[in-house]
C-alpha cells in the first residue's frame, strides 16, 4: 500500500500542538498561582507600571512601619506620664489636706521667761518637747516615701529594652537612684536648720539646676541621679520619619522641669531631716542645745514661718509641674494625631497601588479556567486529527 507524504502537515501540526501545550501550561500556572506571569517580561508594556507601584508600596510599608513603632512608644510614654501625673495629683491632694498651722509634732510647747525681766511674765514659745511628727505630717511623709520609688520607675519606663525618656540614648537608664539626692537633701536641710545657710539660699539650691552660677550646693541633674547624657544636655532628640519629606519629633527627657521638680519635692518631704518643724528640748529646759533642731528661728513662731516657707515652695513646685505635664501630654497627643493622619493617607495610597498591581498582575481565574477547558478540548481534537493524518494511504486519500 502506497503512503501519502504528510510531512509538511505533520510539522505544522506538531508546531501547533507545541504552541497549544505552551499555552496550556501558562494557563495552568495562572490558575494555580492566580498571576498572569511569573516574571515582569510576561506583562508586556504594563511591566513598568507594576514595578513602579511595587516600589511605592515598599516605601509606604516602611513609613507605616516607622509610624507603628513610634506609636507604640508614644502609647508607653503617654501611659507613664499620665500615671506620673496621677500620682503627682495624689501628692497635691496630700498638700491640700495638710493644715499650715502649729508644729505638727507631738509633745508640749517649751516656753522661756527671760530672767532679765523678772517682773514681766513672757512665756515665750521656743520649741517642743518631742520631735515625733503628728499623724498629719507623718502621713505626708509616708505618702512621699511610697510615691518616690514608684515615680522613679515610671521615669525609667521601657519599650522592650529601650528607655522611652532617655532621648536618643535609649539603652541608658535615664535615672539611677544611687542615694546622692537623698544625701544632698539631708545635707541642705541640716545646714539650713543649723544656720549655715539661710532660707533664701536653701530655696535657691532647690531651684537652681546648675552649679556654674556660683551656687555649689545646687541640686544638679547629676546629683539627682540623671544619666550622664541627660545631665550634659546631649542625650539627643527623637524623631520618626513619616514620609519622604517629613519627620515628627516626640522627645520627652526624664530631666525636664516637671519631672525633676516633683522628684526633688518628694525627696525633701520623705527626708528624715525634714521634720521636726520646731526645735526639740526633751527635758523642756531652755536655753540649751536642742536635742533635735527644727527650722531656723529663735521663737516657735519664727521656726514655723521658716518651715512653711519651705513647705510652700515644695507645694508650688508640684502644682506648677502638674500644669507643665499637661502641656507635655498635649504635645505628644498632637504628634500621635499627625502620625495617624499620615498613616491613614499612606494606607489609602498603598491600597491604590495594590489595586494597580492586582489589575496588571492578577489573572481572572474564572476566565483562565474557561480558556483552559476550551484549550483542552482543542488539544484533544488536534491529537485525534494528527493520528488520522498519520494513518492516511492513497486509497484513504482518494
Amino acid at each position: 500500500m502506497t503512503g501519502i507524504s504528510t510531512l509538511g502537515q505533520a510539522l505544522r501540526q506538531i508546531e501547533n500542538i507545541k504552541k497549544q501545550q505552551t499555552t496550556f501550561s501558562d494557563l495552568s500556572t495562572q490558575l494555580a498561582t492566580g498571576k498572569k506571569s511569573q516574571n515582569f517580561s510576561g506583562l508586556g508594556t504594563d511591566a513598568l507600571a507594576t514595578i513602579r507601584s511595587r516600589s511605592s508600596i515598599v516605601s509606604l510599608d516602611s513609613y507605616i512601619g516607622n509610624i507603628g513603632k513610634a506609636d507604640t512608644r508614644l502609647k508607653i510614654m503617654l501611659s507613664s506620664i499620665e500615671e506620673f501625673q496621677a500620682q503627682g495629683n495624689n501628692l497635691a491632694d496630700g498638700f491640700i489636706g495638710f493644715v499650715q498651722q502649729g508644729t505638727h509634732q507631738l509633745g508640749e510647747i517649751v516656753t522661756y521667761d527671760d530672767p532679765a525681766t523678772p517682773f514681766v511674765h513672757e512665756e515665750l514659745a521656743v520649741g517642743m518637747t518631742s520631735a515625733t511628727p503628728d499623724k498629719e505630717l507623718q502621713g505626708l511623709i509616708d505618702l512621699s516615701k511610697n510615691l518616690y520609688g514608684y515615680m522613679t520607675e515610671l521615669i525609667n519606663s521601657k519599650d522592650g529594652d529601650r528607655y522611652v525618656f532617655g532621648g536618643a540614648e535609649t539603652l541608658t537608664p535615664p535615672l539611677n537612684d544611687t542615694g546622692t539626692l537623698d544625701a544632698a537633701v539631708s545635707t541642705l536641710l541640716t545646714s539650713w536648720k543649723n544656720g549655715t545657710i539661710t532660707t533664701d539660699q536653701l530655696l535657691a539650691d532647690i531651684r537652681d539646676r546648675t552649679a556654674t552660677a556660683g551656687n555649689p550646693d545646687a541640686l544638679t541633674d547629676s546629683v539627682i541621679g540623671y544619666s550622664a547624657p541627660l545631665s550634659a544636655g546631649n542625650a539627643g532628640r527623637v524623631f520618626v520619619r513619616v514620609d519622604d519629606d517629613s519627620e515628627l519629633e516626640y522627645t520627652v527627657h526624664a530631666n525636664e522641669d516637671p519631672f525633676r521638680d516633683i522628684l526633688v519635692a518628694l525627696s525633701f518631704l520623705k527626708s528624715d531631716s525634714f521634720p521636726p518643724v520646731a526645735d526639740t528640748y526633751e527635758d523642756g529646759v531652755f536655753p540649751g542645745t536642742p536635742d533635735v533642731e527644727g527650722a531656723p528661728g529663735y521663737t516657735l513662731a519664727q521656726q514655723q514661718e521658716s518651715f512653711y516657707t519651705l513647705y510652700n515652695e515644695l507645694t508650688q513646685m508640684v502644682s506648677r509641674s502638674l500644669d507643665q505635664i499637661d502641656n507635655i501630654r498635649f504635645d505628644l497627643e498632637g504628634v500621635r494625631v499627625s502620625m495617624n493622619e499620615t498613616k491613614e493617607f499612606h494606607v489609602d495610597q498603598k491600597n491604590l497601588f495594590q489595586s494597580i498591581v492586582s489589575g496588571i498582575e492578577d489573572a481572572d481565574t474564572n476566565e483562565v479556567a474557561l480558556k483552559l477547558n476550551t484549550l483542552q478540548v482543542q488539544l484533544e481534537a488536534t491529537f485525534r486529527v494528527t493520528a488520522l493524518i498519520s494513518q492516511l494511504t492513497l486509497v484513504n486519500f482518494i
